[in-house]
């Protein structure tokens, strides 16, 4: 959502037991798991933190944060910490705006001679709501703030 600062938004049902958690915490972690966690990612989703212990289920691992007090998720390769700087109400959903306060990857997941992030690394989960599909990325195609420049010099 923009980046200076960086800020993220997340949407959440209103009855989410998460959305209530970060409501009265106001901060909240982003855990960015790699293709291979889509069965427990779902499970997750179908699942109520209320009624089940997902991280138990799972096998995942709760990992302490540097600056917020929610956990990161240990199996994801890319976490970041957030804090609530505003939430706004559409329906029955609620979009939650945070701020990035720290980001973790896995040293094994950076380029090692750029130090930057290698996404075909990390090979993040994505999920496209409208087909209820999980998929993980490609190639990549081409860079940011250049691979559209001939277009914007014509």
């Amino acid at each position: 959502m923009g980046s200076d600062p960086p800020i993220l938004a997340i949407s959440l049902k209103k009855s989410r037991y998460s959305l209530g958690i970060i409501r009265k915490e106001r901060e909240f972690t982003v855990n960015i798991p790699s293709a291979k966690h889509f069965r427990e990612v779902d499970y997750c989703g179908l699942v109520s933190g209320r009624k089940r212990q997902k991280f138990q289920d799972c096998g995942f691992t709760a990992a302490p944060a540097l600056v917020v007090k929610a956990p990161l998720v240990e199996e994801c390769p890319f976490n970041l910490e957030c804090k609530v700087l505003q939430d706004v109400e559409f329906g029955d959903w609620v979009v939650v705006f945070g701020e990035i306060v720290e980001t973790h990857v896995d040293l094994d997941k950076l380029d090692p001679q750029t130090g930057k992030i290698d996404i075909q690394k990390i090979d993040p989960l994505v999920y496209c709501a409208t087909v209820r599909e999980y998929w993980n990325l490609g190639s990549r195609l081409g860079f940011g703030f250049s691979a559209g420049r001939e277009l914007a010099e014509e």
